[in-house]
């Protein structure tokens, strides 16, 4: 019983899932298409499937942040598409029109690895074709997923070392932390140095919610290749209109000066 409660009060604090679709790929003009798939515990995830004609340049995997859900981020990926990538952006289970809800960290892990799998398997993307995207939680899985496959890159929008060191920042010293947060660590600096792929990180000077000084440290332990873009005066989520049309093309650069590692 008191796991059961300590499990509902972190979900709770933790994630802010929204269910309706605000907007849609068609409010932008979008191709797409409207996708459900399985996770390996047989939770049916949703997600969009947008695509770049005629001939992509690599595929965006998309992991969005902990509020919200994928309709939030189409701005974002109308950018990539714009610039000749497609992307496939899909909703943790909870989000949007993903069935269940997130339990314990492996859950965000198991549904990227879905996500993953789809991509692999119905669309028949190669691993160097597929570049993986994390927006602040989306940090994790895109950090996971970089070590356990061979992705084009991994890149990161506003990511942090772990959710123990947010939760001492943001709200000091609690008795027992680590023992209330143990289903959720999501410790990015434990799986940093894994990564197979090279490392593009994006990342405001002035965000609020995960300093950039995390992002310095996971760079310090990122195996290269590797680039941190800081934003100056940028918060946590303003990076595309604080840093403009440098949001996706930094990021495409690096894509494009590291294609034959």
């Amino acid at each position: 019983m008191l796991r059961f409660f300590i499990n509902f009060l972190m979900t709770s604090l933790i994630f802010f899932p929204e269910k309706t679709h605000f907007e849609t790929p068609k409010d932008y003009g979008l191709l797409f298409e409207d996708v459900f798939f399985k996770t390996a515990d047989g939770i049916k995830l949703h997600g969009w499937f947008l695509e770049a004609k005629p001939d992509p340049a690599g595929v965006l995997l998309f992991f969005h942040g902990n509020a919200g859900n994928i309709s939030g981020r189409l701005f974002k990926a109308k950018g990539w598409i714009k610039r000749g990538y497609s992307v496939f952006l899909a909703d943790y289970r909870g989000y949007g029109k993903s069935e269940g809800k997130i339990d314990h960290e492996e859950d965000v892990t198991k549904d990227a690895q879905a996500a993953w799998k789809w991509l692999r398997e119905e669309n028949k993307f190669t691993e160097e074709k597929i570049i993986i995207f994390g927006e602040s939680l989306g940090s994790h899985p895109a950090i996971r997923l970089g070590g356990l496959y061979r992705p084009k890159a991994v890149l990161l929008e506003a990511p942090f070392t772990s959710f123990i060191d947010l939760a001492k920042l943001h709200y000091g010293a609690i008795p027992g932390i680590d023992f209330l947060m143990r289903d959720f660590q999501f410790q990015n600096i434990n799986f940093i140095s894994q990564i197979n792929a090279p490392l593009f990180i994006l990342h405001g000077t002035s965000d609020e919610t995960c300093p950039f000084e995390m992002s310095e440290k996971l760079m310090a332990k990122a195996p290269e290749p590797k680039e941190l873009f800081s934003i100056s005066n940028g918060f946590h989520n303003d990076l595309p209109q604080k840093s403009g049309e440098a949001y996706w093309d930094k990021p495409v650069e690096f894509l494009q000066k590291t294609g034959s590692f």
